[in-house]
């Protein structure tokens, strides 16, 4: 059997991704890719609910060196720090990044006066993503957020998402996307995503 794909998942919530990439916690089947490293931080509340929700449902223990590192082995790390703190040089190398980065600049639960998009203090957070991938250079990136991301910002719509494909372009990524609504895969609720799978050419 070939070695499973190493993973890291940004923005990682309470392990939607991780869940797609390797099953349940409990499941008996885990033969497909693994996330060795996570990382999830919420900066406006003091308990980090998603957090703790991950932890829990992954098994892990808190370091001993460090409160806001836990551990299921040495490559399975969650951390719960802002990831604009962390260096690149602390995250393993991996063969695919993924994440559901901040989409609150994007979202319609916003007006458009005050969805500030790529420039929002949640918006700039593709910034660490990039950041991340110029460093560790992963083979593949899977990304989700709001549809709206593509009209972003409301006076020079489509701006933000164009500048995100022409910065993974200048990394030397491939890139495609699609708009998916859960809606067309058996949910009771049209909710609109749009992902983005970049490859290293």
């Amino acid at each position: 059997m070939s070695e499973r794909m190493r993973v890291v998942e940004l923005f990682a919530g309470v392990g939607g991704f991780r869940i797609g990439f390797e099953g349940p916690p409990d499941s008996a089947d885990r033969n497909g890719a693994r996330v060795v490293w996570a990382n999830q931080w919420e900066p406006t509340t003091k308990k980090q609910h998603a957090a703790e929700v991950y932890v829990s449902r992954w098994g892990m223990e808190r370091s001993e060196g460090d409160a806001e590192i836990y551990s299921a082995g040495p490559d399975d790390v969650f951390v719960n720090k802002d990831i604009g703190t962390i260096d690149a040089s602390e995250i393993p190398d991996h063969g695919l990044l993924c994440g559901g980065f901040p989409c609150q600049d994007y979202s319609v639960a916003k007006t458009l006066p005050t969805a500030h998009g790529i420039a929002g203090k949640k918006g700039v957070l593709w910034w660490e993503i990039h950041r991340i991938m110029e460093a560790k250079r992963p083979r593949y990136a899977l990304l989700e957020n709001v549809d709206r991301l593509l009209k972003s910002p409301r006076n020079q719509r489509g701006r933000d998402f164009a500048v995100m494909l022409a910065s993974l372009s200048d990394l030397g990524y491939s890139v495609e996307w699609r708009i998916v609504d859960a809606s067309e895969y058996g949910s009771p609720q049209r909710r609109k995503r749009v992902f983005i799978l970049a490859e290293l050419a």
